[in-house]
Formats: C-alpha cells, structure tokens, sequence
C-alpha cells in the first residue's frame, strides 16, 4: 500500500499493569519475551489455557515502568479477569485505561502530534506502522485514506497475519498451527509460561499435522467454513476469505502432495487458485 491510509482499531482496549512484580507477573503469562519490551520496544504476545489453546493476543508498550496492553474487545473481558485471577499475592495493580487509542498508519509519514508509540508493527514489516495515542482522530492535513476493517483484514491475509477476532477461535486454535512462530509471537528462550510446554512439544517433537495457508482465488469462489477438494481429497477447510486473499487451514502432506508442485491450481468445485 503505497497511498497515505490508516486503519483506526477502534475496537481496542487497553489495560495497564503496574507494580513491582510487573514483569515476573506478566513474564509467566506470555508466550514472548517480556524484557524484550521497552520505552522504544513494541512486543506482540499471546496468553494461552494451560492446554496451550488460544486464549488472546496483544501488544504490549512500556512507559514509565509501567506495561500498556493493547487487546481487541473480544477477547477483552476474558483477559482481564484471567490477569485477576492468576493475579494472587503478586505487588501488581492492574487497570482498565479508557483515554488511549490505536491507529495502523500505512505509508512514510512524520507523526507531529503527542502520541505513545509509533512503531513499526512487530508481526510484519509489510503491516504499517502502529500508532497509538490519547488523541481519538488523526490530522487529516495530510490527505490519509482511511480503511475499514474488511480492507485492514485483506492486507493481513495477504501478508500471512492472523486477525484473531476473525481467524482463531478461543480455547481451540493452536499457534503453531496458526504460524504465530513466523509473526514474532514467541520466545522459545525465555522460560515458562502457562500453555508452554504443549507448544514447545509440538515444535520440537514435530508433531504439527495441519497449518494456515494463504491462496490468492484467481476464479470461482469460495465460502469461510468451506472444504477444499482435490480429485475428492479433502485438504482442509477455509478460514476466512477477504477479496481475493483466502485464508485456510490445510494439512501439511496433502498441501505437499497436491499442491505445492503446481502452485495454481484447480479444487474440485472449479475454483482457481494460487498458493502465496
């Protein structure tokens, strides 16, 4: 996306953890690396159930020594009171924060205002910049487009991105599974987290039977829940489709098998398509 444009995440909500356990507290929630977050740092991470399912995602920022959480309001209520109850003893305060907002800034353009962060987005280069601040509007001095959620979703199945509230499923998608090893979601050096050791074992046993995949419909069309066939062999289903760009979760030998020789190619209901 060459053109000035923005996404505002309007459905995001932050909450704000404090106190002198912060980063122990918060390090054994997390599959990522909370040392790895600073005044400069913007971190992408994930809470999971002790089965190592698909709790939430979120960004995290750092400023003055106190952690800022960026999370979608589906998954918002839920975390919150998971952060309360693995809470216990911990010198922690947490916080709901009502006065921050979120913006994806797509283009090369200088932010003049006051804000908190204005980062690249740490899953993709490819993704925007995120921009997060107290102001609720962006100046439009400079001519930005703004984009709807349904275009924000398109950039990210093109760029292999998950949109969690779209994508994964709540106690039953696996990140591995969901390629969050790709998207700068996990640390495998930092130690123990609730859900580490099934999604350690799936790795390192390589015990990951199925994956995403996206393909670019080059004809026909094809429907979220959908099976894809070929020659009557079910590889998958579809995940999400937005435009063009389809999202779907297929088995890894059949994907080899069928597939990644012809990279477009046609399914059994006559639709074509192209592995990206």
């Amino acid at each position: 996306m060459t053109t000035l444009s923005f996404y505002h995440n309007a459905n995001s909500n932050f909450i704000k953890i404090s106190g002198k356990d912060s980063a122990t507290f918060i390090q054994g929630l997390i599959t990522n690396d909370i040392n790895s977050c600073n005044d400069k740092n913007l971190i992408y991470a994930c809470m999971l159930t002790p089965q190592g399912k698909f709790l939430a995602d979120f960004f995290i920022f750092k400023k003055n020594d106190a952690y800022f959480f960026e999370i979608h309001k589906k998954f918002y209520e839920n975390f919150f009171n998971k952060l309360t109850m693995y809470k216990l003893r911990s010198l922690v305060n947490i916080e709901k924060i009502d006065s921050l907002n979120s913006f994806i800034i797509f283009g090369e353009v200088d932010i003049n205002n006051k804000y908190e962060v204005f980062n690249l987005d740490p899953r993709n280069i490819n993704i925007g910049k995120k921009l997060i601040q107290n102001n609720s509007t962006i100046d439009n001095e400079l001519n930005f487009n703004e984009i709807d959620e349904l275009e924000y979703h398109e950039i990210l199945i093109k760029n292999k991105v998950p949109y969690s509230p779209f994508d994964l499923e709540i106690n039953k998608s696996l990140l591995l599974e969901n390629k969050f090893e790709e998207i700068n979601a996990i640390s495998w050096d930092k130690g123990c987290y609730v859900g580490q050791e099934i999604t350690a074992r799936m790795k390192y046993r390589a015990l990951l039977k199925k994956q995403t995949y996206v393909l670019e419909l080059i004809a026909g069309t094809l429907e979220v829940g959908e099976d894809i066939f070929i020659n009557k062999i079910n590889l998958g289903k579809v995940i999400s489709v937005s435009n063009k760009y389809v999202l779907c979760m297929l088995k890894i030998n059949l994907v080899d098998e069928q597939i990644v020789k012809n990279n477009t190619f046609k399914i059994d209901s006559s639709s074509i398509l192209k592995l990206l």
